[in-house]
């Protein structure tokens, strides 16, 4: 029995279970060909009606003003040959037709990540945020906002994987980070000897077990409380607006929002320009490395099914070069400037609140009161100052 497009695309995406942009993209290529009139069943289909159709979608997108009518052509495309590749795999064709070359398009647009030095002042701009109202957690924000900025360079993970702001999303959770050298997936042959993390891509659905090299070792293992609670998020400070606070951030910084070469309006940045950010600096490292890294679908049979691609992920994440300012927090400078010995805005505030309790302590000692009442008063934990017992 023939098999038209439109059966094979209702059982394409039932088959993969995909996101639902891939899905409307999907529906809106199946418009296309109906509008272009293709009535053949899938069988019939060879590489004169794919280049005719492919024709007949640049030329109306060029006709529409569109404003890249090759990226159009070439996104149906994909799409044509990711369901034929499927329906290859289904035995409902026998053999690959062969697919016309891609349109021309014009992939310049514009600066969309940032350089290591952009990323070096906002993560030392990090110190500058100021304490959100209501924040009991035992470390200041700007320290869970540096080690989300290691995870998202080293990972290019989604916001929702770090931070939980709508319901559906699953931010990385305790229980997620393991400190053996032997990877929880029983499938994985490395050994990564600081440790592995976990976490699941949220338009996917796709689990990652992810090794830890040492930057990202040393700035979880920093934000890690003293009472562990295996349910609790790692990641804190994201708020119920990240976005904007990543966009503080950048002004902290001094980085001038982005320009769109398009239409020239002056864009800010987002969350999601630090996973493109990632996929630029792996490619660069390692090329086809971010294809693996950031979890991208492959339209490949022998990608998909016969290559194992860990080993590459697992050099790729080991042996990144990372910017200089992530390195501060190992040689011991996560308090103050590493080149002028400066000390930061939340560090001068913590010293501050030490030497307001030395002083209460030291009066107290005078005054016979016992020092653990006055930590309790001054909401601190007696034994950092077991040491203040009498004056100097």
């Amino acid at each position: 029995m023939p098999t038209t497009l439109e059966t094979a695309v209702a059982q394409y995406l039932r088959s993969g279970n995909p996101a639902q942009r891939t899905r409307e993209g999907y529906c809106t290529t199946l418009r296309k060909w109906e509008r272009w009139g293709g009535g053949l069943p899938l069988e019939q289909l060879g590489r004169k009606e794919f280049r005719e159709f492919l024709d007949w979608v640049h030329e109306y997108a060029a006709a529409q003003e569109g404003r890249n009518p090759g990226r159009t052509a070439n996104k149906v495309r994909s799409h044509l040959r990711a369901l034929i590749c499927w329906a290859w795999e289904q035995d409902i064709l026998d053999s690959l037709p062969k697919f016309p070359k891609q349109k021309p398009q014009r992939d310049v647009a514009g600066r969309h990540y940032l350089t290591k030095a952009e990323i070096n002042a906002i993560y030392f701009a990090t110190h500058e945020l100021k304490r959100p109202r209501g924040w009991s957690q035992p470390f200041a924000v700007g320290r869970y906002w540096r080690c989300a900025l290691v995870v998202f360079f080293n990972y290019g993970v989604d916001t929702g994987t770090v931070w939980k702001t709508a319901s559906f999303h699953e931010p990385v959770l305790w229980r997620q980070v393991s400190w053996k050298r032997q990877s929880p997936d029983r499938d994985a042959k490395e050994q990564s000897p600081w440790g592995w993390l976990f976490y699941r891509r949220i338009k996917t659905d796709k689990a990652f077990y992810r090794p830890m090299n040492r930057t990202v070792h040393t700035h979880i293992r920093s934000i890690m409380p003293e009472h562990l609670d295996p349910d609790a998020p790692v990641f804190l400070g994201g708020g119920t607006r990240p976005n904007d606070r990543f966009r503080k951030l950048c002004h902290l910084a001094g980085i001038e929002p982005k320009t769109s070469v398009e239409t020239g309006e002056e864009q800010p940045w987002v969350l999601k320009d630090l996973r493109k950010t990632c996929a630029t600096y792996y490619d660069e490292h390692l090329p086809e490395s971010s294809v693996e890294i950031l979890g991208h679908s492959v339209g490949g049979v022998s990608y998909r099914h016969y290559a194992h691609h860990a080993p590459l992920a697992f050099k790729a994440i080991m042996t990144l070069p990372q910017p200089s300012a992530f390195s501060a927090l190992a040689r011991g400078f996560d308090d103050a400037c590493p080149c002028c010995r400066r000390r930061f805005t939340d560090a001068q505030s913590k010293q501050v609140l030490r030497n307001s309790v030395g002083v209460f302590a030291m009066a107290a000692v005078d005054m016979g009161v016992r020092l653990a009442t006055v930590c309790s008063l001054m909401s601190c934990r007696p034994e950092r100052f077991r040491g203040v017992t009498q004056l100097p």
